[in-house]
């Protein structure tokens, strides 16, 4: 996968802001969680996120 599309597809789930929520807004270090009117594909976008986010935050390397 190119990086453009890596970049993509880990941001699409919030392309809708009815499709995430943050619990704390003022929390920078926070990942944003999914709402239930996410589609499918913004389910697989979030889990790709989320898993660059957290190998971000144990490695510090910005994938």
């Amino acid at each position: 996968m190119m990086r453009g599309e890596a970049l993509e597809k880990s941001m699409f789930f919030m392309s809708d802001p009815d499709w995430y929520y943050y619990l704390d807004e003022d929390d920078d270090e926070q990942f944003p969680l999914l709402t239930d009117k996410a589609p499918p594909e913004a389910v697989e976008s979030y889990n790709y996120a989320k898993k660059l986010f957290e190998e971000h935050k144990r490695t510090g390397i910005l994938i």
